[in-house]
């Protein structure tokens, strides 16, 4: 088995998002360091098949440079793609050393950015710069004709329609897909949890707003994919071949499932632990009793594990989108996907929804 490894090398970054994910487990951890990086891969590199840097902002840190210089050097094989608030173009731009490895070693750039205007994008992510960060690096990837995506976090205010009009436009002028992740409540805080937890009806009219306007490339997600798709049978892939790794070198399931108790067993300070991995609870994950009558049971599987455990902090229920769990049906009509290969590093490492003009 290789892995899809989401890495967050440092817990250091330059914004302060409201809905950020990963701040309480980053500020709660330590970091690693770049030898405990470069052992890991050294033991490890077999059970790799790409690593998407993300979690804090890799940028920051002259040691990511170092690292995925490393591992294009000794490793090519594997793939190296990272997520960025778009300070990567502030550091290479002006540095040409870093400019050459980020040519050289970086295959994808995911771009955050969840409004279109420029005013509520800095205030969400708490940085007057985050807007033309953002833009600017969209344009070099352009120029160097690096694979992009925009990246948006789905609640309320970024799933209107003119907002959802206004990324298109951008992903359109700077030849980059369009990518959602659904908000998931995270936070120990209830109070950012009832902010921007999206809800079904919203979530519904703008897939559906979307896919009359625009393209739908993949959809990612063991539930929306299998509702909206016959016969794609959209697997979960979350602690089974997708796995995240946090800057203190925590091994856990899934992006989202950062909490403790999912970041207590596995660590890359141990030896081949690659080889030992094995996050029991998701690969032999039940289907709910509530599914059995259901359709697409045997694809769907209950939905997304990481929404099922951060909702219900239990696999037995199933995905609280499920259209049954909100008083709707799957009369829904089906979506023309263009998918035809893996169109990312996130195709198939998280429940994500890949879009374009």
């Amino acid at each position: 088995m290789k892995y899809n490894v989401g890495w967050g090398i440092t817990n250091n970054c330059n914004m302060n998002c409201k809905f950020c994910y990963s701040k309480e487990a980053r500020n709660s951890t330590g970091n690693t360091t770049i030898n405990d990086w470069i052992n890991f891969i050294d033991e490890n590199y077999d059970y790799i098949d790409s690593i998407n840097y993300g979690t804090g902002e890799n940028a920051i840190s002259n040691d990511f440079f170092k690292f995925v210089q490393y591992v294009r050097s000794n490793y090519p094989d594997i793939s190296q793609s990272l997520t960025t608030n778009g300070y990567i173009y502030e550091r290479v731009s002006k540095e040409q050393e870093l400019y050459e490895i980020y040519k050289k070693c970086i295959d994808e750039v995911d771009v955050s950015l969840d409004f279109a205007e420029k005013e509520k994008h800095n205030f969400f992510r708490g940085q007057v710069k985050a807007y033309d960060w953002a833009i600017d690096t969209l344009k070099m990837l352009q120029k160097d004709k690096k694979t992009s995506t925009i990246v948006f976090v789905g609640f309320e205010e970024t799933m209107l329609h003119d907002n959802i009009d206004g990324l298109f436009e951008i992903a359109k002028k700077y030849d980059a897909l369009l990518r959602l992740n659904i908000y998931r409540p995270v936070s120990d805080n209830e109070e950012i949890n009832k902010k921007f937890i999206l809800s079904y009806k919203t979530l519904i009219d703008a897939l559906e707003y979307i896919n009359k306007k625009y393209n739908v490339v993949t959809l990612s997600d063991a539930l929306f994919g299998n509702i909206y798709t016959k016969g794609n049978n959209i697997k979960e892939n979350t602690g089974i071949d997708s796995i995240r790794i946090l800057p203190n070198g925590s091994i856990c399931p899934s992006t989202y499932l950062i909490a403790e108790k999912f970041r207590n067993k596995y660590n890359i300070k141990q030896d081949h632990v690659l080889s030992k991995l094995k996050f029991d609870e998701f690969i032999e994950a039940p289907i709910p009793n509530k599914c059995k009558d259901c359709t697409i049971r045997d694809n769907c599987k209950g939905g997304v594990y990481d929404r099922r455990m951060l909702w219900y902090n239990t696999l037995d229920e199933r995905d609280p989108y499920c259209p049954f769990e909100n008083n709707d049906n799957l009369d829904k009509e089906q979506f023309k996907i263009l998918k035809k290969k893996r169109v990312s590093v996130h195709d198939g490492y998280l429940p994500t929804m890949f879009f374009k003009n």
